[in-house]
């Protein structure tokens, strides 16, 4: 009969489980002491064992897996025995997974935090992994200089921070946790400045070319058109279904979803994006990857793979820096950096770094900007920008009239024009060429309000 076993300092242990090596088989498995049966019990985590001291990243996250399926307690433990990559993993499962409608979203700071998580065992400030008793002043100041060691803004650690309060304040609504530590956000003085930057005509013209030069960039140059024709956010955009796109408006709140502080509005579909979203069904903003052409029903006909998509940020930047609305990158003492030379594609000199200027938010500046700048009154760019909230009555009704954010659409569709002067591609439709006159249009729209 097995003796339990006495714990060990400089094992890695979540409650009643730890890692331990298998020699004779040559993997790491999860061990546990069965009270009832007086015996230790084994369960393989598939990560091989090659005589490392310490269990690899892939079986310490199989143990927070294997922890957080048959360990859960039934009553809030201590902070110094939850790990918090435990809590992340269930907040991530229970909460963001089936409440949130773009859990993606998350996923990207969780990575950060794990990996600021395994930072802070390498260096000996935690023993095995950062548990919630862990969670501190220092600890958080520790991950912002983490994360702006990476060249990361103080509102995008924020993002981060707000991950990881999240899934504690998770915990401890849950009763998995007694208490919940306080993380602080970034220091104000360190949060990125308004930005100035928005684009000309002409580089609005350039971007939407890059966009629209390849089949795999049409849900870019298809955002880029409604961001500009709506000043809508982009992760307003970026949810959009075709449900909420009716009688004649795009309804930017989802009907079943909350509006919160950063509001979503209705604004009306300007003549010059209508064709544009004609025929969609279901998401809207999707990326397409072609498939192999010897997969093709015609092979004159690409086909494609569709995806969600819920992230624009490296394809705006590939389409920036194509367009030529870009920098060179330089290094901390002001050296101009270059890519490795890649001799197998026959190259004989290396390629400066270039770093896209602005974000998939500048759109939404830009088009503020504009609006401001052709006289549209105050209250309409704030409506549709969604700055501002409505009584219940405006809210529900105000978007029927026949000239709900008239003056706006004129302004829109003034810039547009003048976009048209630098190309043409936002004048096309996936039928072909579709240009409506918008004074024809507004005149129906009062006759159908009568």
């Amino acid at each position: 009969m097995a003796r339990k076993p006495t714990p060990q300092p400089n094992r890695i242990q979540l409650g009643p489980f730890w890692l331990e090596p298998r020699v004779e088989r040559g993997e790491w498995v999860i061990a546990w002491y069965d009270e009832a049966a007086r015996t230790r019990r084994r369960r393989k985590t598939g990560v091989a064992y090659a005589g490392e001291d310490q269990p690899p990243v892939e079986a310490q996250e199989a143990l927070a897996d294997h922890f957080t399926a048959h360990a859960k307690p039934a009553e809030p433990v201590k902070a110094e025995d939850m790990a918090v990559a435990t809590l992340i993993d269930t907040w991530l499962v229970e909460h963001v997974a089936e409440k949130t409608e773009a859990p993606i979203r998350y996923t990207t700071s969780v990575k950060h935090l794990l990996r600021f998580f395994e930072q802070e065992r390498r260096v000996g400030h935690v023993q095995t992994t950062v548990m919630v008793s862990d969670v501190n002043k220092r600890l958080v100041d520790r991950f912002i200089r983490f994360r702006k060691g990476e060249g990361v803004g103080g509102w995008t650690i924020n993002r981060d921070l707000k991950a990881l309060r999240g899934a504690l304040n998770f915990g401890w609504r849950n009763e998995l946790i007694a208490s919940v530590p306080f993380v602080h956000d970034v220091d104000v003085r360190d949060r990125a400045k308004p930005r100035d930057l928005v684009y000309t005509p002409e580089r609005v013209a350039a971007l939407l070319e890059a966009a629209a030069s390849r089949e795999d960039r049409h849900h870019l140059f298809l955002y880029i058109l409604i961001a500009l024709s709506t000043c809508g956010r982009s992760e307003a955009i970026l949810d959009l279904d075709s449900s909420q796109i009716r009688d004649g408006r795009i309804h930017f709140l989802a009907d079943d979803r909350q509006q919160t502080k950063k509001r979503r509005s209705t604004v009306p579909i300007a003549p010059t994006l209508a064709p544009w979203l004609e025929g969609i069904k279901g998401k809207v903003i999707v990326s397409r990857k072609p498939k192999a052409q010897r997969n093709w029903a015609d092979p004159a006909v690409p086909e494609f793979f569709v995806y969600p998509c819920y992230d624009l940020g490296k394809s705006f930047e590939k389409c920036l820096i194509e367009a030529g609305i870009c920098t060179e990158v330089s290094d901390k003492e002001g050296n101009q950096r270059f890519h490795p030379i890649r001799h197998k594609l026959g190259e004989t000199e290396a390629r400066p770094m270039l770093k896209g200027l602005g974000t998939p938010n500048t759109l939404r500046h830009t088009a503020i900007t504009e609006m401001h700048r052709r006289g549209v009154p105050e209250a309409q760019i704030d409506a549709a920008a969604g700055h501002i909230g409505e009584g219940t009555g405006k809210r529900n009704y105000r978007h029927l009239r026949p000239d709900y954010l008239g003056e706006l659409m004129e302004a829109v569709e003034a810039y547009w024009a003048e976009i048209a002067r630098y190309t043409t591609v936002h004048m096309r439709s996936q039928s072909g060429p579709k240009i409506v006159n918008f004074a024809s249009a507004r005149a129906t729209a009062r006759i159908k309000g009568k």
